[in-house]
């Protein structure tokens, strides 16, 4: 039973006019009925030093209990068919791009999705995605290089027939 602070103890009088909705403190207080042992259980935690005051213990017991509830009440999410939970994951542009270059090259055109569950799954975070995505990069930049290079050299080859200087 809770009982309010600073009630009237005036006879009420009678309403002239609707009354205006009443607003409700922002901090409101409330009394609390507790019996002698409830008490002295609250005050030893208070003599121990545990909490400053009576008020401090009941308002740190009354958050706890509201967690505790709304957790409780959180909903979870589905599980799909092959036993997974879709968790959605928000990553700048910049990261994304990483992931999808590392699932491309190093990962075998692996989805981005499945591969930062594997990921997660397996701490392959400490393989430094990043560094592992941009030494794809460069091997991929280096693989084009080689093939302009090797162009190169077969149409210079090739000019060097047509000049007679080698032959095949």
């Amino acid at each position: 039973m809770a009982v309010f602070d600073k009630a009237s103890k005036r006879a009420p009088s009678p309403p002239q006019g609707p009354a205006p909705a009443p607003e409700e403190p922002e901090d409101a207080r409330i009394a609390l009925r507790c019996n002698r042992k409830e008490l002295r259980l609250v005050d030893s935690f208070v003599t121990q030093g545990e909490f400053e005051s009576r008020s401090e213990l009941m308002r740190a017991a009354l958050h706890a209990f509201l967690r505790s509830r709304a957790l409780s009440a959180a909903p979870t999410p589905p599980v799909d068919a092959e036993g997974f939970i879709e968790v959605p994951v928000r990553l700048r542009p910049d990261e994304y791009a990483v992931f999808e270059t590392y699932a491309r090259h190093v990962a075998n055109g692996q989805d981005v999705r499945d591969l930062l569950a594997q990921i997660i799954r397996h701490g392959e975070t400490e393989l430094k995605v990043h560094e592992l995505a941009a030494r794809a990069r460069a091997t991929v930049r280096e693989a084009v290089e080689t093939r302009a290079r090797a162009g190169d050299l077969q149409e210079s080859a090739k000019d060097l027939e047509r000049k007679g200087v080698v032959g095949r």
